[in-house]
């Protein structure tokens, strides 16, 4: 089961049937989430610097350490939300939402920690997540445009090369042309002259 679903389970019931085969969190799931009454509502966020995020792998195969970024901009190192994802994950995964919930209240009571303080530890790294990710997004626009900027300049060059090579070409055109004119009228002049005289040209002969 992959992370997404693992967590949808624990957390979330859309109310919609689990689709066996789907691994990968969709736009339309992220979008329901985000519908969710007691979701954290999209907002203007300032964009991370992108090489102060630990993020590893290539394109396809992303890993970013989000806990140690949270502990480097001083997110308290409560773990709220990740104590009750460990907490839950030991339940019954049958056990309805209300049971879940209560579970949840009891366990939190039991560490000392209350709802508002998961609700605030999950809001403070929403916050920095979204700012990673906008961060991530305004340097790539960049890096893009300048790349899309370049490849204009790349093409441009190979325009004004193309209309070079049409020159040089029409350039040769003429030369042969003018060449065959020039040559045709001495070979005209020397078929004359050679049957007045009487010679046959020894020339390949």
């Amino acid at each position: 089961m992959s992370s997404w679903r693992k967590v949808k389970g624990l957390f979330w019931q859309s109310g919609e049937p689990e689709q066996s085969g789907a691994e990968e969190l969709s736009d339309a799931e992220f979008q329901e989430l985000l519908s969710s009454q007691h979701a954290v509502p999209e907002g203007p966020v300032v964009p991370v610097d992108p090489s102060t995020v630990p993020i590893t792998g290539h394109a396809g195969a992303i890993s970013i350490d989000f806990q140690s970024d949270y502990d480097a901009v001083g997110i308290p190192n409560t773990d709220e939300v990740e104590q009750l994802e460990r907490f839950l994950g030991g339940l019954d995964a049958n056990l309805p939402q209300a049971s879940k919930l209560a579970a949840a209240k009891a366990f939190l009571n039991a560490v000392g920690k209350s709802v508002d303080d998961v609700l605030r530890d999950a809001e403070r790294k929403i916050e920095r997540v979204r700012a990673i990710r906008a961060g991530h997004e305004g340097s790539t626009q960049q890096a893009l445009a300048a790349e899309q900027a370049e490849i204009e300049q790349l093409n441009q060059a190979i325009e004004e090369k193309r209309s070079r090579m049409q020159a040089l070409s029409g350039d040769l055109e003429g030369v042969r042309h003018a060449c065959l004119i020039e040559e045709s009228r001495l070979q005209a002049a020397h078929v004359f002259f050679g049957q007045a005289s009487g010679k046959v040209s020894s020339q390949g002969s």
